[in-house]
């Protein structure tokens, strides 16, 4: 069990002491807090309660998410069909998010826009899966056919894996 996980360690004073070292600003400071509070006591996470909790805008606590996302501090995932917001990363060495970071920037210079917290999940994802340049190489092919989609690279993907095999 690492350190973090333990009873003692208090995660919200972590973050509060280290916002200024995790590049963090105050909205997604709140909505880290917020979620850590929330796992703590197992209430149910999504847009509409945080947004409630923190009095932001659904669009804001959307964009700061989909923010945290591209940080590496917060993962989505699914639990028996309820949404999980992981923050775990926050508390890992940032050395290994440095690539991911990258890969976000370049996908919304690519796309001309922020992306949204389902597309930067995806992309989340897609590392998980794949490396990072068979990711680039993906985006580079859409790109050439004018297809600004995640719909469309996850599917370049795919058929990029199916074609190894």
């Amino acid at each position: 069990m690492k350190i973090y996980q333990k009873r003692y360690f208090n995660r919200r004073n972590w973050i509060l002491e280290n916002i200024s070292k995790l590049n963090i600003n105050s909205n997604e400071a709140l909505l880290l807090l917020l979620i850590d509070y929330g796992n703590q006591y197992d209430e149910p996470l999504n847009i509409n309660t945080l947004s409630r909790s923190s009095n932001m805008e659904k669009l804001v606590v959307d964009e700061t998410i989909a923010s945290l996302i591209a940080k590496g501090y917060l993962v989505l995932m699914t639990d028996g069909g309820q949404i999980v917001f992981d923050i775990d990363n926050i508390f890992e060495s940032k050395n290994e998010m440095i690539e991911s970071n990258d890969i976000f920037e370049i996908f919304e210079a690519e796309f001309g826009r922020i992306l949204s917290q389902k597309e930067a999940s995806i992309i989340a994802e897609w590392l998980r899966i794949y490396n990072y340049n068979t990711i680039i190489k993906a985006l580079r092919e859409a790109l050439i056919y004018n297809k600004k989609s995640i719909n469309y690279i996850d599917k370049i993907l795919a058929k990029g894996v199916e074609d190894e095999q």
